[in-house]
C-alpha cells in the first residue's frame, strides 16, 4: 500500500468518511435510499394482523353458531381456548413487531389492541361465568 492510500479503508474513502450508510448509527441508509423491500420489511406485523384477523373471524363464527350448539359447555370451553390462544398470539406478535421498529407499524398496533381487546374480555367473561 502506498503512503497516500494508507488512510484509506475502501482506496477512495478516508477512514471513518463514508458514505451515508456507514456514517449512520447501526449503518442504515435514509428512507429515501432504502430499496421498496426494506421499507416494507414488517413480516412480523403483518402475520400478527393476520392472527387477529383469524380471532376476529372465530369471534364472528361462534356468535353465529352459538345458538344452535347442543353442548353449550363444551362449545363455551373451546371458544374460550381459541379466544386466549389467538389473543396471546396476537399481542406477543404485536409485541415483538413493534421492537423492531421497522415501517409500516399499523399492522403490529392493530394486532396489539385486537388481542389485548380478546383477551382482557375472554378473561372477564371467563370469570363472569366461574361466579354463577
Amino acid at each position: 500500500m502506498s503512503a497516500p492510500e494508507q488512510g484509506r479503508a475502501d482506496r477512495g474513502t478516508p477512514t471513518g468518511q463514508g458514505d451515508a450508510k456507514s456514517s449512520r448509527p447501526g449503518g442504515a441508509a435514509p428512507a429515501a435510499r432504502r430499496p421498496e423491500s426494506a421499507r416494507n420489511r414488517n413480516r412480523l406485523g403483518w402475520i400478527a394482523v393476520t392472527v387477529a384477523g383469524l380471532l376476529t373471524a372465530w369471534r364472528i363464527i361462534y356468535a353465529i353458531t352459538a345458538p344452535s350448539v347442543a353442548n353449550v359447555d363444551v362449545y363455551e370451553s373451546v371458544d374460550l381456548l381459541l379466544t386466549l390462544v389467538l389473543a396471546v398470539g396476537a399481542i406477543v406478535l404485536g409485541i415483538v413487531a413493534l421492537g423492531q421498529r421497522v415501517s409500516p407499524r399499523w399492522p403490529a398496533v392493530a394486532a396489539l389492541a385486537v388481542g389485548t381487546y380478546a383477551f382482557v374480555l375472554g378473561v372477564a367473561s371467563w370469570i363472569g361465568r366461574l361466579m354463577y
